[in-house]
């Protein structure tokens, strides 16, 4: 679930009235979700606390108000978030769909019907609906700032959440990721996927799936036949 409407439409079906949600505002939240779950992949609401990022779409209203410089009145800070975003979310029901949200569904749809290639279109029936998500906003965000190599991490990290990326200290174009996931063709094809589309030209890199790489002063990972070689 990405968006507050949808957590009281899960919520409600799962016999929990949106009135009784209470939405809190985490001291770490991620800049690309409006809702947070453990689970990123999550489809019910199980519990009546909502942990949200208001500076996601309503930075606007939240900005000078959660100032992370104001230290007083927090409880009233808190009230504030929780009523607001009530209204919010209803508001979100009868409005529907954000612009940005229209934006990330005809790229999504552009992606998958062959219009960035057809290498793009057949990498794309290997991603879940979420990860899909996550790869769009991604390719928004290169849009906006180049920033090819933060948003790669990012992104790289969220899919594979066990993952590790490092930067070569003799080389700063060269990188060594680890994916933590087992080797498959179908691995090797989503994982060629996201630096080919998400990495500058002249990036190398060393991808290494189950078994991590030694490196000195980090005991866990020099295990005698559990590590590689580089």
């Amino acid at each position: 679930m990405q968006y507050i409407w949808e957590v009281v439409l899960a919520a409600e079906k799962n016999g929990i009235r949106g009135a009784d949600l209470q939405y809190e505002v985490p001291e770490v939240r991620s800049p690309y979700l409006e809702v947070s779950f453990y689970d990123l992949n999550t489809q019910t609401v199980e519990q009546t606390v909502v942990e949200v990022n208001p500076f996601y779409r309503f930075f606007d209203i939240f900005s000078e108000i959660l100032d992370i410089n104001q230290k007083e009145y927090e409880k009233t800070r808190e009230i504030f978030v929780d009523t607001v975003f009530h209204y919010l979310a209803l508001t979100d029901l009868r409005m529907g769909m954000s612009k940005k949200d229209y934006y990330l569904k005809f790229l999504a749809e552009e992606l998958e019907s062959g219009q960035f290639g057809s290498k793009a279109k057949a990498a794309m029936r290997l991603f879940s609906r979420y990860e899909k998500r996550y790869l769009v906003l991604a390719l928004m965000d290169v849009v906006a700032s180049r920033n090819y190599l933060e948003i790669f991490k990012w992104l790289f990290q969220e899919i594979y959440i066990n993952s590790m990326i490092y930067v070569s200290m003799d080389c700063a174009n060269e990188l060594y990721i680890y994916v933590g996931s087992a080797e498959t063709q179908e691995e090797r094809e989503r994982v060629q996927f996201l630096l080919d589309t998400f990495l500058p030209i002249g990036m190398r890199t060393e991808v290494f799936y189950l078994e991590h790489f030694g490196i000195l002063d980090m005991e866990e990972t020099m295990v005698i036949d559990k590590v590689l070689l580089i």
